[in-house]
């Protein structure tokens, strides 16, 4: 908890990298207007999810049980508005799950 798990990215649109919790993955789809905040930055960003994947990024070796599902995470990027452009390649984001 408290730990960075999303980068600040750019490209054409500047975009955050994250890992979406297997409990939330569930309400997150593409569309989705999230809550990106940025560290020194007082106002949070909207982002769009652009693109979720459908396999999890970690996957332990033993079987899957439900205790065990929980821990799954999916790789997401989120569009940032032009506003975030600017902000640094690399600089950690917090992303408010549904």
């Amino acid at each position: 908890m408290g730990s960075p798990v999303a980068v600040l990215l750019t490209g054409e649109i500047p975009f955050a990298r994250v890992y979406v919790p297997e409990p939330a993955r569930a309400n997150v789809r593409v569309g989705d207007s999230l809550t990106v905040h940025v560290d020194g930055i007082e106002t949070p960003f909207q982002g769009t999810v652009r693109w979720i994947s459908s396999d999890p990024a970690f996957s332990p070796y033993y079987a899957l049980n439900q205790e065990d599902r929980s821990r799954l995470m999916y790789r997401a990027e989120i569009d940032l508005p032009e506003a975030a452009a600017d902000l640094p390649v690399g600089i950690p984001v917090q992303v408010d799950m549904p």
